[in-house]
């Protein structure tokens, strides 16, 4: 993954809890660096590494510091180094999300050997969305989870998530999301 990622997760630990907090989560990562390069690739296993030790040094299971992280990357880390791109891809949550893939094929040339997730968005009968996550990597979509209650806030559109589907795939990840106006 890439440095902006790792920082972005450096960042949410050191504004809430502090540099010694931050200290100990890179000591129970066993990750010495923690000057990630924004641009730069790092090993996917780093950031599994930095992810882990959060949950662990907070008290929290994985899949509650991934959402928590999801919401602070929408509320800081896009709002505060994205937001041109952001008021670009879409003025509501709906069409951001009907515009994400877009956003990721614009940002691809600035990223090398750049994979990102892509998002397919269906209108149900019922009113609600269907947003379906589909990834090589596994074991983001509480981080996606995080990044549609961000999306929610950031958009000031109250919103459940009445369900979480895990689709099975031989390789990476596939999860569904219906999302309903709250």
């Amino acid at each position: 993954m890439y440095g902006v990622i790792n920082k972005s997760l450096k960042e949410m630990v050191m504004r809430q809890f502090g540099e010694s907090t931050w200290q100990q989560v890179m000591t129970v990562a066993n990750v010495s660096e923690d000057s990630f390069l924004t641009m730069r690739s790092y090993d996917d296993q780093i950031t599994y590494a930095l992810a882990g030790a959060t949950a662990e040094v907070l008290g929290l299971s994985l899949e509650d510091a991934l959402r928590a992280f999801g919401v602070h990357w929408v509320q800081s880390t896009l709002q505060e180094q994205y937001e041109v791109l952001m008021h670009a891809t879409g003025s509501d949550m709906g069409g951001f999300l009907r515009n994400l893939n877009a956003l990721h094929d614009r940002i691809s040339s600035t990223f090398l050997d750049y994979r990102p997730p892509q998002f397919l968005v269906d209108d149900l009968d019922d009113g609600a969305l269907k947003v379906t996550y589909l990834s090589e990597r596994k074991g983001l979509t509480p981080f996606v989870e995080g990044l549609l209650v961000g999306l929610a806030q950031r958009f000031n559109e109250p919103m459940a998530i009445e369900k979480i589907e895990h689709i099975p795939v031989n390789e990476g990840e596939q999860s569904e999301f219906t999302l309903r106006g709250a």
